[in-house]
């Protein structure tokens, strides 16, 4: 693992926590899954997994010219949109809603953490902050189970319950919705940075009365068999530390004082990906906050533990399953 950077500070007991939480993990996937058909940990539903090209845009500030923005190229990659659910669950019920990005053929030094010699990944959520703002919160969510941790929760942190309820949602479609990192990145040595996706297509889906169990695939793919999709790629530079956490995602940054700026458009081109190729290789795939440059390395204790969590769920459901990993 990485040392510390300057920015981050070591959560209480961090590394028994990720420890339980994934041991936790694997038990709950041993009983919801049989050997030969392990789905995922958590986002265990992709509503559509798409072909993009990432076209870092031209004439950036110096400070922002490191990394995947250093200059102006078009990458190709994948965009594995999702439900956060550990367990498939119809569209229809509000879920917090996922959109992991993961770039091919980057060059450049990863982090000790990454396992994939040549992508860059980001995952992001459809929330600009999350309640469980801590590794110890997180702990309790994934031990306990959602119900038990409301519970426990509501009399003493009402706001952690009702922030969760607000975050879950039954959008349009997966194209029609912004998604945010939640948790921080560096940007070079000295800059600490979030990332946001904006929705910048001319289409948009029709709203529902009733949502399907796979009406966001659905829309997704219709919207796809119209025309394109597109995104502008947004970085939030760290501009105050005081009022802008590393440690605590439940802590949304203000935009006013930290301003977005597009650095990248995404666009997903008019695709059939509603095949059993396509399937199977969201499957294969594994998003990880560890498949980073050292420019772009993920900071803060939620950080920490999701490179440890994704990547080690990841590696122990491919070997359970006798299946190679695709990258």
């Amino acid at each position: 693992m990485s040392a510390l950077t300057p920015y981050e500070t070591l959560e209480p007991d961090e590394d028994k926590l990720v420890a339980e939480m994934i041991e936790a993990m694997h038990k709950q996937q041993e009983q919801d899954y049989p050997p030969g058909a392990t789905g995922r940990a958590a986002h265990a539903k992709h509503t559509g997994l798409v072909k993009i090209t990432f076209a870092v845009e031209p004439d950036l500030p110096a400070n922002l010219r490191i990394g995947v923005f250093a200059q102006p190229h078009t990458y190709e990659g994948w965009l594995r949109f999702s439900s956060g659910n550990g367990k498939p669950q119809s569209d229809g019920v509000k879920d917090l809603r996922g959109a992991a990005i993961k770039l091919h053929d980057v060059p450049g030094e990863r982090i000790p953490e990454s396992d994939e010699p040549t992508t860059q990944d980001f995952i992001l959520l459809n929330t600009p902050a999350i309640p469980l703002g801590t590794v110890k919160l997180f702990h309790g969510v994934i031990t306990l189970g959602q119900a038990k941790f409301a519970a426990k929760m509501l009399p003493t942190h009402p706001h952690v319950v009702t922030g969760l309820a607000k975050a879950v949602i039954t959008p349009t479609s997966p194209a029609d919705i912004p998604y945010w990192s939640n948790t921080a990145s560096l940007l070079g040595p000295d800059q600490v940075v979030k990332y946001v996706l904006l929705p910048t297509s001319t289409y948009t889906s029709p709203k529902r009365e009733k949502h399907e169990d796979y009406y966001l695939s659905d829309h997704l793919q219709e919207h796809l068999s119209q025309t394109q999709a597109t995104f502008d790629f947004m970085v939030q530079v760290r501009t105050d530390p005081d009022t802008m956490p590393v440690e605590d995602i439940a802590v949304r940054w203000d935009e006013e004082k930290a301003p977005l700026v597009k650095v990248a458009t995404v666009t997903i081109t008019q695709q059939d990906f509603r095949t059993a190729e396509r399937n199977q290789l969201a499957e294969e795939l594994a998003f990880s906050l560890s498949h980073s440059l050292q420019e772009h390395r993920p900071i803060g204790a939620v950080a920490r533990a999701r490179m440890r969590i994704y990547s080690g769920m990841a590696a122990w459901r491919h070997k359970r399953d006798h299946r190679t990993k695709s990258i």
